[in-house]
C-alpha cells in the first residue's frame, strides 16, 4: 500500500509556518486596523475570549483555514469528523459557575434538577452506555483498561473522598488540596497501595489520554481529577460526542460573533510594545501579504512555545513547559464493514503511542454520511520533530493505522478505505506536571495589557 494507495492521503500540519514566517519578510506590507483587542489563536480559548468580547471591538487571527484548534474538524465529501478532542461529559452542579454559565448562554446545557447536574440540549449526540467502549489490550479484549480485581477497589476508595472537590477550572480547586499538585500521581498513589505493572500500565494509558504524559509525570491533582471529576463509579453519566468532535463547541460560539472579527489563515508573526499599546504584524497567508495592527490590548490564546519568536519578552514563562504531541489520523470506510458496537476503542499494543479509535457508527450522523475510523497518537516530546516529516511519511501513516485497526477487527480493511486525513499538533496540550496547575503565568506577565488564556 505504500507504494501504490488507491484512495487519497491528506495532511494538515502547521509545521511549515517557521517557513512562512521568513519568507513573509519579502512580502509587501499595508496598514492595518486599529482595533481595542487582538485574539490570537482561534482554539477553544481563543473563541470563548471572541465570545465573551462579542459586543466589543475585537479581531481573532487564527494561522489555520478553519477554526478550532486542538478542537478542529474536517470533512470528506459530505462527512464531518474530528481532528482533535471529540467529546464531552455532563457537569456535575460543583463544576465552575463560569463554564456553565457559558454553555447555558449557548443553549448547549440544561439543568436537571432531580440530578444536581447539567445535561445536554442535543441528546441525539449522547452516546448510549451500552455502546460507550470496549479494551483491546495486546489482542485480548475487555470492558476497562484497569481490571476488576481488590487493587482497583483499593485505588478508587483511596481516591473517592475527593468527588464533588475536583472543580473547572481548576483553580477554584480549595487551597488545602493544592498539595496535591507537588506530588506526582504514582509517588501518591504508592503510598497506599502495592501498584503492578499492569495496573500502572493502565494508569499510564489513562494520564496520555487527557493530558498526554505518563502517570509518574502527571501531578497527583491532575490524576485524581480524571477520575473524580464527575461520579463515573456511582452513576451514569451523559457523554456527548458529535461527528465532529468539540468543534461542535466553535461552531456554537462562532454563530454567536460577528464573521468579519474572525480571521482565519492569519498569522501572527511579531507583536511589538509601543506607547498606545501595541503594533501587530500580521502575515495574511492567502493573500501574501503582511498587515500592521494596532491595539491595546492582547490575549495571546495561541502556541505558547512561538512566544520564542513573536514576543520573546515572555517566551521564558512557559519555556519549561511541557508539551504533548498529538496526531489524529481519519480513516475513511465503507458501510459494510463489521460493526464492533463500541464508540471509543480503547487500544494498548505495542505501539505505546497508539491510544485508540473512534468509532461514528455509534454516533448520530446524518444520511449518506460515511463511516470515520478517528484514532489517536499520543507521542512522547522528544518525537515531536517526526511530526514536521507527517506530509513525507503520510503513506505510512496511514498503512500502520490501517493495520492496527483491522488487528482490532480481525481482518484487513484496507480494500474498504475511502480516504484518510493527517492532522499532526506538535504543541497539542501542556502536560498538568508537578507544579504547573495553580503557577498562573499571567501573574509573572511584562505588560499587564497582555493576557494569556488556555495555560
Amino acid at each position: 500500500m505504500t507504494e501504490s494507495a488507491n484512495f487519497p492521503i491528506s495532511v494538515n500540519s502547521d509545521a511549515a509556518t517557521g517557513h512562512l514566517i521568513r519568507e513573509s519578510i519579502s512580502f509587501e506590507k499595508i496598514k492595518g486596523k486599529n482595533i481595542e483587542t487582538l485574539i490570537v489563536g482561534g482554539g477553544i480559548e481563543g473563541m470563548s475570549a471572541a465570545y465573551q468580547l462579542r459586543k466589543q471591538d475585537f479581531l481573532l487571527c487564527e494561522l489555520s483555514e478553519s477554526l478550532g484548534g486542538t478542537s478542529g474538524m474536517n470533512t470528506f465529501k459530505d462527512s464531518s469528523f474530528a481532528q482533535g478532542a471529540h467529546y464531552d461529559l455532563a457537569y456535575p452542579d460543583y463544576y465552575g459557575e463560569e463554564v456553565l454559565q457559558l454553555f447555558e448562554e449557548l443553549n448547549i446545557i440544561k439543568k436537571l434538577p432531580w440530578r444536581n447536574a447539567w445535561g445536554f440540549v442535543d441528546q441525539e449526540h449522547i452516546i448510549t452506555h451500552r455502546r460507550k467502549n470496549h479494551c483491546y489490550i495486546d489482542g485480548i479484549r475487555r470492558k476497562d483498561v484497569l481490571a476488576k480485581g481488590d487493587l482497583k477497589n483499593n485505588f478508587l476508595e483511596l481516591i473517592s473522598p475527593y468527588l464533588g472537590q475536583m472543580t473547572l477550572p481548576t483553580r477554584l480547586i480549595k487551597n488545602e488540596l493544592q498539595a496535591l499538585n507537588q506530588i506526582d500521581f504514582i509517588s501518591f498513589l504508592s503510598k497506599e497501595l502495592a501498584l503492578t505493572p499492569e495496573f500502572i500500565r493502565g494508569l499510564d494509558y489513562h494520564m496520555k489520554d487527557d493530558y498526554g504524559g505518563e502517570a509518574d509525570k502527571i501531578s497527583a491533582l491532575a490524576g485524581i481529577h480524571y477520575f473524580m471529576c464527575r461520579p463515573y463509579y456511582n452513576e451514569i453519566v451523559e457523554l456527548f460526542s458529535p461527528p465532529e468532535g468539540n468543534y461542535y463547541f466553535i461552531d456554537k460560539m462562532k454563530n454567536a460573533v460577528n464573521p468579519d472579527q474572525l480571521l482565519t489563515s492569519h498569522l501572527v508573526s511579531q507583536i511589538k510594545e509601543t506607547t498606545q499599546g501595541f503594533e501587530i504584524s500580521v502575515v495574511d497567508v492567502k493573500q501574501r501579504v503582511v498587515k500592521s495592527i494596532k491595539a491595546k490590548n492582547i490575549i495571546y490564546a495561541g502556541n505558547k512555545h512561538a512566544l520564542k519568536y513573536i514576543y520573546p519578552q515572555d517566551y521564558n514563562l512557559f519555556e519549561k513547559t511541557v508539551y504533548s504531541p498529538w496526531m489524529v489520523v481519519n480513516v475513511v470506510v465503507n458501510e459494510d464493514l463489521p460493526l464492533p458496537g463500541y464508540w471509543l476503542n480503547e487500544m494498548l499494543t505495542s505501539d505505546s503511542s497508539l491510544m485508540g479509535f473512534i468509532d461514528s457508527a455509534t454516533q448520530h450522523r446524518k444520511s449518506g454520511q460515511d463511516r470515520v475510523l478517528t484514532a489517536y497518537y499520543c507521542l512522547p516530546p522528544e518525537s515531536r520533530e517526526d511530526l514536521i516529516n507527517a506530509e513525507r511519511n503520510k503513506a505510512i501513516i496511514a498503512e500502520n493505522t490501517i493495520k492496527h485497526i483491522g488487528n482490532y477487527f480481525d481482518e484487513d480493511i484496507t480494500p474498504k478505505v475511502k480516504a484518510v486525513s493527517i492532522k499532526a499538533m506538535g504543541h497539542a496540550m501542556p502536560m498538568p506536571t508537578k507544579g504547573y496547575l495553580f503557577d498562573d503565568k499571567n501573574q509573572y506577565r511584562k505588560n499587564k495589557n497582555i493576557a494569556y488564556a488556555g495555560v
